[in-house]
């Protein structure tokens, strides 16, 4: 069950949300290639889809990975 979870796709709304950051702060990390809160973000799997081409989809198990090791730095 925890492996099929980890699996699925989430847009970059979610992942922002689970990460506690902005979209705009994901974005521009993915853009430049810079750390996210001190990490690396996590890889899009899906990049430039949909009917705008904007579209971007993360594995939840690599949003949530990240979103605890941020959690761990700021306790």
């Amino acid at each position: 069950m925890v492996d099929q979870l980890s699996n699925e796709r989430i847009g970059v709304f979610n992942a922002a949300q689970l990460l506690g950051v902005r979209v705009s702060e994901l974005k521009e990390a993915l853009r430049l290639g810079t750390d996210l809160r001190g990490h690396p973000p996590p890889k899009p799997l899906v990049k430039g889809a949909g009917s705008t081409g904007t579209l971007m989809l993360f594995r939840l198990g690599d949003v949530m990975d990240l979103a605890e090791k941020i959690g761990r730095d700021h306790r």
